[in-house]
């Protein structure tokens, strides 16, 4: 189902939900955060979040945080976007 959607790697860690989005999964692949929007027809891709917090090996695994207007990824000690 998610190669249909144009996802080519698909690892969940972690699904995030928000208050501020009610329809929306947020969800912690092992190298990107994938954003669904869940409808009646089916998820639809919002977006595929990549960035070096999330690409960069270590013994710290990133996290991610969401808030009103932010997605913030966070990969201890020191890279924070």
């Amino acid at each position: 189902m998610m190669d249909k959607l144009g996802i080519k790697y698909f690892s969940p860690i972690e699904v995030y939900t928000s208050d501020f989005h009610p329809f929306v999964l947020f969800v912690h692949n092992v190298d990107s955060v994938i954003i669904l929007d869940i409808t009646k027809q089916g998820p639809i891709l919002l977006d595929q979040i990549e960035s070096p917090s999330s690409k960069e090996p270590g013994f710290w695994k990133w996290k991610m945080a969401i808030t009103k207007g932010h997605l913030v990824i966070i990969n201890p000690p020191n890279t924070i976007e």
